[in-house]
């Protein structure tokens, strides 16, 4: 096995790793943002938007910290903290325009109930969220300034 081999098999299987937390902590952002949102719809507090705005807010900060503390911890998170937050927050907004859109259609278009709607919106977005989150919000290097080449 030459040193290229083991150093992409290395790399996969520390990728393998990375996913597998991000699973499990955005398990429990998603299972906090829909316990959180079903409560305030089902107790007559909050309309389905609003709940699933409630929802998101308490997730966020979940996800963040359970990302930056252990999905893509390195040795600099604590000095990039900043600009991770920023980042992710981004990223968690644009998911939430994706979930919202979702809700959206849900609530116009079918006669379902919203509970179900909101449970279903909140399934559309962890996919991407990985991708996003793995390639740019927790990224291991800051970005670089473009150099010109000419």
């Amino acid at each position: 096995m030459t040193s290229d081999t083991r150093s992409y098999q290395d790399r996969a299987k520390a990728e393998a790793g990375t996913a597998v937390r991000f699973a499990i902590v955005g398990g429990v952002a998603t299972l906090t943002h829909a316990g959180v949102a079903l409560l305030l719809l089902q107790s007559g507090l909050l309309p389905a938007f609003l709940a699933n705005t409630g929802g998101f807010v308490i997730a966020f900060a979940v996800s963040f910290l359970g990302h930056h503390h252990w999905s893509f911890r390195t040795e600099n998170s604590g000095a990039e903290a900043g600009r991770r937050m920023r980042r992710f927050f981004l990223l968690a907004l644009a998911g939430f325009a994706l979930n919202s859109s979702v809700l959206a259609g849900w609530l116009g278009l079918t006669s379902w109930p919203e509970s179900l709607g909101i449970l279903f919106s909140i399934a559309v977005v962890p996919a991407l969220t990985f991708l996003g989150a793995r390639l740019w919000a927790f990224s291991a290097k800051p970005d670089a300034p473009v150099q010109d080449k000419s």
